[in-house]
């Protein structure tokens, strides 16, 4: 029987990725500050479903905002690439904030 609940679904794609264990409250962590194992935050972010990673902020109280400055966090610090959330990221804070952004992370 497939899960249809956000979390478990990014469980499943993490431990698909990474030897390292992991458990809903690092994923939620992560979602929220984009801080953790790098091989948790690459896929999570890169490897997870957009609309999941949404359907985790909203059960969990996430803005879309938080979302987005944990991918770019997330993105600096553990290489996490997704195209998707770089063009929704571009949306949500503005092309020019967002190329800010992406610079000021290096």
């Amino acid at each position: 029987m497939k899960s249809s609940d956000p979390t478990s679904i990014a469980i499943s794609a993490i431990q698909n990725a990474s030897t390292v264990p992991v458990t809903s409250s690092q994923v939620i962590a992560a979602l929220r500050a984009g801080q953790g194992e790098p091989s948790h935050l690459r896929a999570m972010f890169g490897d997870v479903a957009f609309e999941t990673l949404i359907r985790i902020g909203i059960k969990h109280g996430i803005s879309n905002a938080e979302i987005g400055r944990a991918y770019l966090r997330a993105r600096r610090s553990a290489a996490a690439r997704n195209p998707e959330l770089d063009e929704w990221c571009a949306e949500q804070f503005g092309v020019p904030a967002f190329e800010e952004r992406v610079k000021a992370a290096g």
